[in-house]
Formats: structure tokens, C-alpha cells, sequence
């Protein structure tokens, strides 16, 4: 996507610097191989310029919005409904009448092994049909004010998994147009920290700088050479379960460490309605797992030193579950324990993604990092759709969909200015 020449919120974070399984074969595949939160304000901006009662749940974010930022603010209405509401200083857009969710999980629609032809189609049916007009019209009159300059918040408070990034603006009309791919977006929700404060989400000129640690499962993940080429290229330390456990990754972890500013998993992931049973790791092994209540339970003081941005490469681990014992509208899971642990913002997976497009994309993903270094961590990923968007062919075939669908399955939490600035172990930053 070419730049233009105008600076974008993400391109400015540069120039005035201050913040189960990865893995089997699905069933349609082929053999293819620093800033401390504090108490909620919600922005007067967004208040003024939207009705006067505003939806029940709290924005989670810090700052008065820079005009070219939009909110697609997303709750829950009673038990099995849910209503949208967006705000951006310009052109607000009004509350929506309640509707039931769509039972349109990107992780169940792959896990009940749904073709990736019908995932495609029935993408652009919900976008007709189920999206409120008024929600595609107000993001394409932003679009078309604001360009590529133009930020769009998800901040979904349900536990419905809708793929907001997948949404299409004109659905049988122009091929294509979906969200993700079109505008920078980051995701959102409330997430308490260990010191008991809501997590705010800044919008803030932002540098993420150092070195790369990672832990990857060579021993079970296929085709894992693409990602292992491109951190020993940034020298990065390597926990791999053909050499090490995985705690002794996990120990790396809990060192007080100030110079690490990328935090790199590639394993296996499972989730489950029990939060005990939600892993990172081996499959089958459990010595070589990490749990997420176990997680809980330790410091992770790397991340309160470094506020290092955290890519877990695993099945699921961007999926979430609210159990009915936590407080309404809260969800668990491996990105909202990072966040809370002190990570600056962490890139996961809605669903169950093939081996070999998991290494890929983490190697396109860091290597746009080093290329474009004017764009944040937000933008990569727009980028990475775009592309893949771009490539799909007039007629595409099952295996021209499955980067479509695995590529849009990376979400990303956390500050949308956040510049990812990775360096070799003791080295100078990589042009």
C-alpha cells in the first residue's frame, strides 16, 4: 500500500517520539505445505459529539481523541444481545438497536471445519445484512475525510467473537472492502493490571526498542524455518523445545530485564470454557506447557521492565473467555494476561492457524517491521491484509482463501502510534 506523503497517527509515532494446534492439518486444507494508567475520563470530545446518554460500559481510554481516531464501541446488551455505538470527535455515529450476535466465530467456523469459500461468502452476507447500514456509511464518510490517516478503535465488551475485521464496507459492490485490510485497527477492552487499576489505552507517540527473545516449538510445529531465519538474522535469544524446556523460557520471563522490546511465541494453543485448561506449548506434553492461571500466579517482571510487544503465534491465543463467576463484561486469556502483566501491546489469533502460513507471517510481519519503520505495529498487520487481499484472484480457489482467512485472523491490542523498533542482542537498531 503506497504511503502518501502525509503523515498518518501511526506514521507520526516516529517523528515526535516520546509508547489446539497451530498446527494440525484443518479439515478443508490441503496438504499445503510508559505511561501509568490511572482512573477512566472518558474524552470530552467523544461526549460532546455523540448523544447525551452514553452506552452503559467504560471507554477504558485515557486522552481527548485525535480527530482522525474513531470508536467502534461494542457492548452487551442484557443477556444475548448486543448494540453499537461509535464515537470520533467529527462524525459520530448514533447508538444501534439491540440484535442477537451472529454465530460467527472465526475459531469454531475453522474448527467445525467450515470451507474457506463459505467462511468468504457468508462474510459478505453478514456484512449486507446483518451490519447496520449506518455503521458501513459512517466508516466509509471517515475513510473517505480521513484516508489512511483514519484509526478505528474495536472496543468490543462481548464475548461473541464478531470478526470486525472482516466486515465488508460494500459488500457485492466493490470487491473487498474489508476493515481491517482498509483502516488501521487496534482492539480493546477493559483489563485489570496486577496493581488492581484499569489498563487505559493511550494514544501517544510511542517507540517499542530492543532486542527479541523467543520460544519456539520446533519439535511439533511444520515449517518453522521462515520464523527461526528472521529472529537469528535479528539475533534474538531462542528458546527452542529441541534444546530447551519451556520454562526455562518461562524463567526468562521473570528476569528483570529493561532491554527486551519483542517477546516472540510459536506454538501450540489450546482454549477451552475452562480457564485452567487454556495452554501455550506442546500438545500433549504437559511438562512443556504453559498454563494461563499458572502464568497468573508469577511476576513476569521482563514486562514491567520493558514493556516489550508480545506476538503469540498459537492457535487461539487472541480468543478470550468470560466465565460466568468474573465481573460482567470481563474476559480471560492470554492477551489480557500479558497486558495486564505490563506488555505495551500484544498481537494474537482468533482461531486455529495452518502451520506453515503461521511461520510466514511471523517473518512478512518483522520484516515489514524493519522496512517500514515509519509504521506502527497496527499498520503492519493493515499492511499484511491489504496484501493479501490484493492477491486474491477474481475466482479464488480454496487454497488462494486460506491466507486470506489466516491472515485475518491476527488481532492486535494496545496503543495504534506504537512503533516497533527491534534491535540485535547488544547491537545498533537494523535499518
Amino acid at each position: 500500500m503506497a504511503e502518501k506523503s502525509k503523515l498518518s497517527i501511526t506514521q507520526r509515532a516516529i517523528s515526535s517520539p516520546t509508547g489446539l494446534s497451530r498446527t494440525k492439518q484443518l479439515p478443508f486444507e490441503a496438504s499445503e505445505a510508559a505511561v501509568k494508567p490511572t482512573r477512566q475520563v472518558i474524552p470530552e470530545d467523544v461526549e460532546t459529539a455523540t448523544e447525551k446518554k452514553l452506552p452503559p460500559n467504560e471507554l477504558y481510554i485515557t486522552m481527548k481523541l485525535p480527530p482522525e481516531v474513531a470508536i467502534l464501541h461494542i457492548y452487551q446488551d442484557g443477556g444475548n444481545e448486543y448494540s453499537v455505538w461509535g464515537g470520533n470527535a467529527v462524525t459520530p455515529l448514533r447508538q444501534t438497536q439491540p440484535k442477537k450476535p451472529p454465530d460467527f466465530s472465526l475459531g469454531s467456523l475453522v474448527r467445525d471445519g467450515v470451507a474457506p469459500e463459505d467462511i468468504r461468502n457468508t462474510l459478505s452476507y453478514f456484512s449486507k445484512k446483518h451490519i447496520d447500514l449506518e455503521i458501513r456509511i459512517w466508516l466509509k464518510e471517515l475513510r473517505q475525510k480521513f484516508s489512511e490517516q483514519l484509526c478505528l478503535v474495536i472496543a468490543d465488551h462481548t464475548d461473541f467473537e464478531i470478526p470486525w475485521e472482516m466486515v465488508e464496507l460494500s459488500p457485492y459492490k466493490q470487491r473487498y472492502q474489508y476493515i481491517g485490510a482498509l483502516i488501521t485497527t487496534v482492539r480493546w477492552r477493559k483489563v485489570i493490571d496486577d496493581d488492581d487499576q484499569d489498563l487505559l489505552l493511550n494514544f501517544q507517540a510511542d517507540e517499542c526498542r530492543g532486542n527479541a527473545i523467543a520460544y519456539v516449538l520446533d519439535t511439533e510445529l511444520n515449517g518453522v524455518g521462515p520464523e527461526l531465519n528472521i529472529l537469528e538474522q535479528l539475533q534474538a535469544v531462542i528458546y527452542r523445545s529441541s534444546t530447551h524446556n519451556i520454562k526455562a523460557f518461562h524463567t526468562h520471563l521473570q528476569r528483570n530485564d529493561s532491554s527486551c522490546g519483542f517477546v516472540y511465541i510459536s506454538s501450540h494453543g489450546t482454549f477451552s470454557k475452562k480457564l485452567h485448561e487454556i495452554t501455550l506449548g506442546s500438545s500433549d506434553k504437559k511438562e512443556q506447557q504453559l498454563k494461563l492461571l499458572a502464568l497468573r500466579q508469577c511476576s513476569l517482571n521482563l514486562f514491567r521492565g520493558s514493556r516489550s510487544i508480545v506476538f503469540i503465534n498459537a492457535c487461539h491465543s487472541g480468543r478470550q473467555e468470560a466465565p460466568s463467576w468474573l465481573p460482567h463484561g470481563y474476559c480471560a486469556g492470554f492477551i489480557e494476561l500479558f497486558l495486564a502483566k505490563g506488555a505495551r501491546g500484544v498481537i494474537g489469533t482468533l482461531g486455529a492457524v495452518g502451520d506453515a502460513h503461521a511461520a510466514k507471517f511471523a517473518r512478512e510481519l518483522i520484516e515489514e517491521s524493519l522496512r517500514s519503520r515509519n509504521l506502527s505495529v497496527a499498520a503492519l498487520l493493515r499492511e499484511l491484509r491489504f496484501r493479501v487481499v490484493k492477491s486474491l484472484p477474481e475466482q479464488p480457489t480454496t487454497q488462494d482463501l486460506l491466507p486470506f482467512i489466516y491472515t485475518f485472523m491476527y488481532v492486535y491490542y494496545g496503543n495504534p502510534m506504537t512503533v516497533l523498533r527491534l534491535t540485535p542482542s547488544g547491537g545498533k537498531p537494523h535499518a
